[in-house]
């Protein structure tokens, strides 16, 4: 029993001190301490480990249950994230209810070397959001999709953005909708201002620059990690997933200009790809509500490429809207998983 204990202990130490590095990673610039990148990916397993070893721990009745208590209590503003408690509620009679969903479609619905978008449409016929916008899709196919999932108003009106993979579709009127360019020409966000019943929002659809592990981390198994190859290779992945985000940070400093400048409420959706215990996150998210972390339950995954439980797709919302329900659902016809939050304006 003593050596049980023993064991535990220390593996919860290790836990302990993996999970505050991980914690960390949120507020240190992504140029610097690339390591801690690691353990900010890792973060919600290492979350479910602790509360494993936590229980293990009651049970022999060590002291140290008290430390790994703490630490998950300390850090669960984090762990919320990405691991929801709340149920759905029953939604109100008496108020107007919105919704809104995003996602990456991938290659234009072209996933599992195949064309997916039948499979989308068939999908999202049902769900039916008032708020639409993709990531990843030419301007032939938004306007096919405003047109099958009969949105009147949208990007498919504006041909002065035919060049961009980011669509917006809208039940409702929406103007003044623009483009957002990083320093390479890429665009990296579309906006536009949406009449909703008597109030007007501004509504951000963006894709920031890749993170590198989507594109690599398939290729690694437990065997590559052996050799020497294989670690120099990961590391490599790591170094690039690090100064991709610094490129991530720099497009951030012009979507917030639009942000900040707003005369309306702000709804800010689309492929970050970054997790919620980034740098990244953290300067995009700043006063604004995290729709999962308020109206989410069960544990977040948006991109199902990879067995890493990768949260890089994300539904940011001001205090002016309540919000009652955010889902992830799990599909098969795209790398990402579709978010959708229901929301309402506060009184």
């Amino acid at each position: 029993m003593n050596l049980l204990r023993r064991i535990v202990i220390v593996i919860n130490g290790v836990l302990i001190v993996s999970l505050i590095l991980g914690y960390l990673r949120q507020f240190v610039h992504p140029g610097q301490a690339s390591f801690l990148t690691i353990f900010s990916l890792l973060y919600p397993y290492l979350v479910i480990a602790l509360t494993v070893t936590l229980a293990v721990l009651i049970v022999l009745r060590s002291k140290w249950l008290w430390a790994t208590l703490l630490i998950l209590v300390l850090t669960s503003g984090n762990t919320i994230r990405q691991i929801g408690f709340h149920f759905q509620p029953e939604l109100p009679g008496d108020s107007v209810i919105y919704t809104i969903s995003t996602l990456n479609v991938k290659n234009n619905f072209w996933h599992e070397n195949q064309d997916q978008s039948s499979n989308f449409v068939l999908n999202f016929s049902e769900k039916d959001p008032t708020l639409l916008v993709l990531q990843e899709i030419s301007d032939v196919q938004i306007r096919k999709v405003a047109e099958l999932l009969d949105y009147a108003h949208g990007s498919q009106d504006y041909p002065q953005l035919k060049n961009t993979t980011l669509g917006i579709f809208s039940k409702h009127p929406l103007t003044n909708l623009q483009s957002i360019d990083n320093s390479e020409g890429r665009t990296i966000a579309v906006f536009a201002d949406i009449q909703l019943a008597h109030q007007t929002i501004r509504l951000f659809n963006i894709h920031l620059h890749t993170n590198a592990v989507t594109l690599r981390a398939g290729k690694f198994s437990p065997e590559s990690f052996s050799k020497k190859e294989g670690l120099r290779a990961f590391n490599d992945m790591l170094r690039a997933y690090n100064e991709n985000a610094s490129k991530r940070l720099n497009e951030l400093g012009r979507i917030q200009e639009y942000v900040t400048g707003s005369p309306y409420p702000v709804i800010i959706a689309g492929d970050a790809n970054d997790t919620p215990y980034s740098p990244i996150y953290r300067a995009l998210k700043g006063n604004l509500q995290n729709g999962f972390e308020r109206g989410g339950f069960g544990f977040a995954q948006t991109y199902n490429g990879l067995i890493l439980p990768l949260k890089i797709d994300h539904i940011f919302m001001d205090n002016s809207f309540f919000i009652y329900h955010t889902l992830i659902e799990k599909i098969d016809y795209s790398d990402h998983n579709p978010i959708t939050t229901s929301f309402s304006f506060k009184n």
